[in-house]
């Protein structure tokens, strides 16, 4: 080694000083890297409910549910409702599971196009409802076959097996309507501007209209409902997950014979039918059919797609369906 190159420093010494170095870049840098975002605070839950309520919908419904409470990462479920509702037992069954997760979580109903009759009523215990200016809520009324006229004395099992004579089927109606009133009062009467006379006329309204009587509470998309879930659940940084509760064999809704039925195949007239005795159900919204024969999935789409179609048709002077004229400043049952 010549006199004019630098001393060496010892290998020891080195290794202490690109240590030294490490941890003073780390010092700066880490905060940086790390410490303003380790992952999101929680998640929200997104769960999207469509369609007629009938059991195999309550039943996915009461599942998801079910699973987001076990869910120590989920704080807060978005309801994402389409629905003209359905079943009586299958809309109190969701209603129950919707109230269970409420006692735990903050719960924000949105609804898309319709959360009317059956669909009202699961919602009912949801935190906050939003609406969309569009969208169709209300209907708090049972829609029903009349009673039979001239009932059996004996059922087809022998006389323990009696059908029940008029007055017991209108009882039997006027008592799940009743029900289906006393849970709104309940639930909402501090924020309806409507008395409860007006809520059992089972009028639908559109969506600021909802928001003015108070059978909504604000006017948002989903968006706005998942802010407004994640704000209540103390969240600034979370995640969101979508969650699904459409049923194998998606069910539809019409109207046939004077009968509410619902068809789980492409072709109900050789498919699985079954026949609404009572049904929460928004029947404005229900396609009818003259026959079962010429009703299939297709039909019921395009059906369904001229029923809306009048729904929104508020210009010009044209006729609108009972939904937009009740929307307006009538009121239509």
């Amino acid at each position: 080694m010549s006199s004019k190159d630098p001393p060496a420093f010892p290998r020891r010494q080195q290794y202490a000083a690109v240590v030294l170095a490490a941890l003073v870049v780390g010092a700066v840098f880490a905060p940086t890297v790390y410490g303003a975002r380790d992952g999101p605070d929680g998640v929200v839950a997104v769960v999207t409910i469509e369609g007629p309520v009938v059991g195999s919908t309550a039943d996915n419904v009461e599942d998801e549910l079910r699973e987001i409470r076990a869910n120590e990462s989920v704080e807060a479920v978005v309801l994402k409702i389409d629905t003209p509702g359905g079943a009586p037992a299958a809309s109190e069954r969701m209603y129950t599971s919707i109230q269970r997760t409420s006692r735990e979580m903050p719960v924000i109903a949105s609804v898309q196009g319709f959360s009317a009759s059956g669909g009202y009523y699961a919602m009912l215990p949801a935190d906050e409802i939003y609406v969309l200016p569009t969208s169709i809520t209300g209907s708090v009324g049972l829609a029903a076959r009349a009673p039979d006229a001239d009932p059996p004395v004996e059922g087809p099992s022998g006389p323990d097996k009696r059908g029940s004579n008029p007055i017991e089927q209108w009882g039997t109606q006027q008592t799940l309507a009743d029900v289906f009133i006393d849970t709104v009062m309940e639930q909402r009467g501090d924020r309806l501007e409507v008395s409860r006379e007006e809520v059992s006329e089972a009028d639908v309204y559109l969506g600021v209209r909802a928001v003015q009587n108070g059978f909504a509470d604000e006017i948002g998309d989903v968006d706005a409902a998942i802010a407004e879930a994640a704000d209540r659940a103390g969240l600034e940084d979370y995640a969101v997950d979508e969650r699904d509760t459409s049923v194998r064999f998606f069910p539809f809704l019409f109207k046939t014979d004077g009968q509410l039925m619902v068809a789980y195949d492409e072709n109900p007239g050789y498919g699985q039918v079954e026949t609404l005795e009572y049904a929460m159900v928004y029947e404005e919204a229900v396609p009818h059919f003259d026959t079962l024969e010429e009703v299939t999935r297709t039909e019921v789409a395009a059906a369904a797609e001229d029923t809306q179609q009048a729904d929104t048709a508020a210009a010009g002077g044209q006729e609108t369906s009972p939904a937009t004229a009740a929307a307006r400043g009538g009121e239509q049952r």
